[in-house]
């Protein structure tokens, strides 16, 4: 099950409709349908606004699939709970937001090699053109 997937069910649960939770966090008009047709990735500043927003919501859950979709009400021991699972969602946060890192160095890698390629192509395409200028320039003297 996808984010969107287990973000859907959340939604459904609460009855929330598509345009109240768009509205809520600041999101453009037809954002969550664009997500499910797998157009586009939920990132990090959209995480950050539905924990904002919807604060019963685990975002271990919803990242991950683990746990349990609703944060457990304060016990006893609920700060402690609620510290391990902040320290979980933090590592998750972290781990994905170095993720997204990598993944930009190595698209910025393949565009800076691309550039390169298409440059050398123009120095040849260069050339060319003063070769066939240069013979054209002979052929009419």
């Amino acid at each position: 099950m996808r984010l969107i997937d287990r973000l859907q069910e959340y939604l459904a649960y609460y009855q929330v409709s598509a345009y109240a939770f768009e509205h809520t966090c600041g999101l453009s008009n037809g954002y969550l349908g664009k997500q499910l047709k797998g157009k586009g990735a939920v990132g990090s500043d959209i995480l950050e606004r539905i924990k904002q927003n919807y604060t019963d919501l685990s975002l271990v859950w919803l990242v991950t699939g683990r746990g349990t979709m609703l944060l457990s009400p304060p016990s006893q021991n609920g700060t402690e709970k609620k510290v391990s699972e902040l320290n979980e969602e933090q590592h998750i946060y972290f781990t994905s937001k170095d993720d997204v890192i990598k993944l930009l160095k190595k698209q910025i890698e393949k565009l800076e090699s691309t550039i390169a390629d298409k440059d050398r192509i123009i120095a040849l395409l260069e050339l060319q053109v003063r070769q066939m200028g240069q013979s054209a320039y002979k052929r009419s003297r």
